[in-house]
């Protein structure tokens, strides 16, 4: 649409000014505006291009989608029941760009093949629907203000370029999509959802959010199982949680939390954004759901170590150590010195009850304060003398050093994790 807004206004129409709520453009503006497009396409198929003898065939009929005029009922005016069939027909899109004979593809930029990933084409979550089962491609590219060309070429060769800029920017989670269309058996479904989830989540965020809604839809019909468009409408990150759970036979979405960053400190989620695709981040992905242990008999040579199988939890971890409050009570080594002070204090307070008794309140209170702030002073120097053990931490080597170093450190012998390491 901000393509086909900024094809108009060069045209001469210039369509109202979207309000600072977001007012969206009425039915109405919307048609107008794609009026545009569609005359622009008219023209270019008109004329053949890099072998479109379609072209030099004038008389011809053609049908063409257009979804802001694809409506079940085009004589409605009221905004809320178009918003409705066409919330119903993008639930379908899938369906609809796998059943085209052609798909055409079009931005404002004079001179883009589509096939970069800075094209804005290629940043919408609609495109991955659009493309990724498509079997003939229109590549339009505009030459001038008014001249565009259209390009034929096969559905195949066209991701095969976007695999290729992919692989250049190391976003090995797009080229993991368009792998997976052309050759399903080289690619597994894990793999697959994964990377579908995260390239639209992406595209979501560099969009602004102005389709999250439509999150779960742009999804629809692409993973194995499919939900029914009825089913779906309940805000972006519902329909994405049901479609998850409809494929949770091809798909453990716990491998989503080993790639989503930290939330902010003002977000009420759990999780954050998915990091952004990059070499190394795949070796995340399995240790959610198992790691290699020890063995019972750790001089077996049985072959790989079992696995043990971790539920659904998420692992919060600090940036720093702590020191443990509770050093005197939580420490073996500290038995001897919490059984003394332990002693000491009953026996002070015991000591002050009977003096108080007696009526001796001065030296009662004397003894009282005394050996109540004397453990207080105890507990906080134990506490300087030990770390807590609790939750897991974070040690940056470059602040740490390796694991030797940490070792000196900490003062004991520490083990990777997940490793067979002997003492």
């Amino acid at each position: 649409m901000q393509s086909a807004v900024q094809l108009a206004a060069e045209s001469g129409f210039h369509p109202p000014v979207l309000s600072p709520e977001g007012r969206q453009y009425t039915i109405a503006d919307r048609q107008s505006i794609s009026k545009y497009f569609l005359m622009l396409y008219c023209s270019a198929a008109r004329h053949p291009a890099d072998g479109n003898p379609e072209g030099a065939n004038r008389d011809r009929t053609e049908y063409v989608w257009l979804d802001e005029f694809c409506l079940s009922h085009p004589e409605s005016t009221s905004e809320s029941e178009i918003e409705s069939q066409r919330s119903t027909e993008l639930g379908r899109l899938a369906n609809i760009f796998r059943n085209a004979t052609q798909v055409a593809v079009f931005c404002d930029r004079p001179g883009c093949r589509h096939t970069d990933l800075d094209c804005p084409w290629g940043n919408r979550i609609w495109t991955i629907p659009e493309i990724l089962h498509a079997e003939r491609v229109l590549r339009m590219t505009r030459e001038s203000t008014h001249a565009t060309r259209i390009h034929p070429t096969s559905g195949r060769a066209f991701r095969e370029e976007i695999q290729k800029s992919a692989a250049k920017l190391n976003q090995w989670h797009l080229y993991a999509i368009y792998q997976h269309s052309v050759n399903s058996g080289g690619v597994s479904w894990q793999t697959a959802i994964h990377s579908l989830v995260v390239e639209a989540i992406r595209r979501d965020e560099a969009g602004d959010f102005d389709d999250h809604k439509y999150l779960g839809k742009a999804l629809n019909g692409l993973l194995p199982r499919r939900a029914h468009v009825d089913d779906l409408g309940h805000g972006g990150w519902n329909d994405l949680a049901w479609l998850l759970e409809l494929n949770q036979g091809f798909y453990n979405a716990a491998s989503l939390a080993a790639l989503c960053s930290l939330p902010d400190k003002s977000s009420v989620s759990w999780l954050g954004k998915p990091i952004n695709p990059m070499p190394g981040n795949e070796r995340l992905e399995p240790i959610v759901t198992a790691l290699p242990v020890s063995p019972p008999n750790a001089n077996s040579s049985a072959g790989c170590p079992p696995l043990m199988i971790i539920g659904g939890e998420m692992i919060g971890l600090r940036p720093r150590l702590r020191r443990d409050w509770a050093g005197l009570y939580n420490n073996p080594d500290m038995i001897r010195a919490r059984v003394i002070a332990g002693g000491t204090l009953a026996l002070g307070v015991l000591l002050s009850f009977v003096l108080l008794v007696t009526g001796q309140i001065f030296p009662a209170i004397g003894i009282f304060f005394s050996v109540t702030v004397g453990h207080v002073l105890l507990e906080l120097v134990v506490s300087t003398m030990f770390l807590e053990r609790k939750g897991w931490i974070f040690l940056p080597d470059a602040e740490w050093g390796d694991l030797n170093t940490i070792e000196q450190l900490l003062g004991q012998e520490l083990k990777p994790w997940g490793m067979n390491v002997k003492s």
